[in-house]
């Protein structure tokens, strides 16, 4: 479902916008002053770049809207605890998460609690997209991929790298990295991103999967940006693809809402957020960020995270994550 960015949501009232029920039949006055705020929630912490650009996402709707969405902080999981917690919430189009989509395409697949069934939510758009970058501890002798490898070939088993935990997008593209160049390595997992670059710059730590922005390339040295397309964040810094391996995990994210949420509902916030999407702050937040900021609707996104899910159970099988 497609919509210009230019009058989206410019009509709406705010308690179109932020009302189930005035969304779902038009309600009366006493019911449309009954009507929910909008909560935005956040699987991850304060601070981190998923809810930094949910704040500034959230300042954008409210300048459409008069009133600013609520910011609700639920980590814990690797993003499961916030979906298990819309799970429970009625589908009166109040609450949506702001989040990467990776726990409906990777954790459908693993045998972890909370157990997510993905046909309990509704992918309503994409935003961002958010490639993941190599780097390297300036101890080790090496200052660009084709060094790196070389140096993991002569040292099979040796290097140590990094990643944020199990079944991560870092571990999962670590493990695919490893596959198709043929290298061996110890694999690193970290809970706190601190630790990971303080072992990067003491040399406890060889080389590691993270975010772009996330990092001083004056203490660590990137290496390689694993993508097809450069960024612009990192001039002149090769990516994967130009040394012939294309990324197997894509890392991209919107806004999601529970299932059961009425379409009205769903068009009509879409909107809103369309437009929000297209605010200069947002765009230029992210970009800065080092995200790639990339609209898609309802149906465009929700046939996305499906497609990913089915091919990233088929790329768990392949590297021995799940049987």
């Amino acid at each position: 479902m497609a919509y210009s960015g230019s009058s989206a949501g410019a009509g709406l009232s705010r308690r179109l916008i932020l009302g189930a029920p005035a969304l779902l039949a038009l309600a009366t006055p006493t019911a449309q002053a009954q009507a929910p705020a909008l909560r935005l929630v956040v699987p991850f912490s304060a601070g981190t770049n998923v809810d930094t650009m949910a704040r500034r996402f959230a300042d954008a709707i409210a300048q459409l809207v008069g009133e600013r969405p609520t910011i609700v902080n639920r980590d814990g999981g690797g993003g499961t605890v916030a979906f298990a917690e819309l799970a429970q919430r009625e589908a009166d189009g109040a609450t949506f998460l702001f989040t990467p989509a990776g726990p409906l395409v990777v954790h459908p697949h693993l045998a972890r609690e909370p157990r997510l069934d993905p046909s309990a939510f509704q992918p309503v758009c994409q935003v961002y997209e958010q490639d993941l970058l190599l780097i390297t501890s300036r101890k080790l002798p090496v200052e660009s991929l084709a060094e790196l490898l070389a140096e993991a070939r002569r040292r099979p088993g040796e290097l140590k790298f990094g990643h944020y935990g199990p079944a991560s997008a870092t571990h999962i593209e670590l493990l695919a990295f490893s596959q198709a160049t043929g290298i061996r390595v110890i694999e690193v997992p970290y809970r706190a991103h601190g630790q990971l670059m303080a072992d990067l710059a003491s040399g406890a730590l060889d080389a590691a999967l993270t975010t772009p922005g996330t990092f001083d390339p004056t203490v660590l040295r990137p290496v390689a940006l694993v993508a097809e397309e450069p960024l612009a964040l990192y001039p002149g810094l090769p990516t994967t693809a130009s040394h012939g391996h294309r990324p197997r995990v894509r890392v991209f994210g919107g806004l999601v809402a529970r299932s059961g949420t009425p379409p009205v509902v769903i068009e009509r916030v879409e909107a809103v957020f369309r437009t929000a999407f297209d605010d200069a702050t947002f765009q230029a937040m992210t970009t800065r960020m080092g995200v790639r900021p990339r609209y898609a609707g309802s149906r465009v996104f929700s046939a996305r995270v499906s497609e990913e899910r089915l091919q990233m159970q088929a790329l768990l099988k392949s590297l021995g994550l799940i049987g």
